[in-house]
């Protein structure tokens, strides 16, 4: 695979509204780390959630720009050998190759937008204590949330293998 060019498909529209949506809760949890961090007076802990899932935003927001360069230059960065050897022995190779590579990426826009909720449910929930020195409501819902995404990936590769297999 290595130094093969691939047809570059745009992203799916539900991955984009997935990276905008993303996006929009890491802006949330650092709107509520601050007004904690205003509430609270200077908890600099506070900000600390905020920054750290804004930076793996980032690092996903690079590698979705970059997924055909990362994946030409550097194949082994993205491993994904069980798909593309059952794909390679069907009819239309090269496009449905490239549809996959391109739908798997919706998987990876998934898992920022769900990062991003659980950065604001994790920001709530540690904001909630301090200020109110008990448990928050919040914690629960940041570890359903966990579970979702475990189950939402899975299912989302099954559509890919699905759509796939046609």
């Amino acid at each position: 695979m290595a130094g093969r060019k691939l047809k570059r498909y745009g992203l799916e529209r539900g991955a984009r509204a997935l990276i905008v949506i993303g996006l929009l809760f890491n802006l949330f949890a650092w709107i509520i780390a601050i007004y904690y961090f205003g509430l609270l007076g200077n908890k600099v802990r506070l900000l600390i959630v905020p920054f750290v899932f804004t930076c793996v935003s980032a690092i996903f927001l690079l590698v979705i720009h970059y997924r055909y360069t990362l994946f030409e230059k550097y194949p082994y960065l993205i491993n994904l050998p069980s798909i593309f050897y059952r794909i390679g022995q069907q009819k239309n190779a090269g496009n449905k190759q490239s549809m996959a590579f391109s739908m798997i990426f919706t998987v990876h826009s998934l898992v920022l937008a769900v990062m991003g909720l659980m950065g604001l449910l994790l920001t709530v929930s540690i904001g909630y204590s301090m200020y109110s020195s008990t448990v928050s409501p919040f914690l629960y819902l940041y570890i359903a949330t966990a579970v979702i995404l475990v189950a939402a990936v899975l299912l989302q590769y099954r559509r890919i293998y699905v759509r796939l297999s046609k």
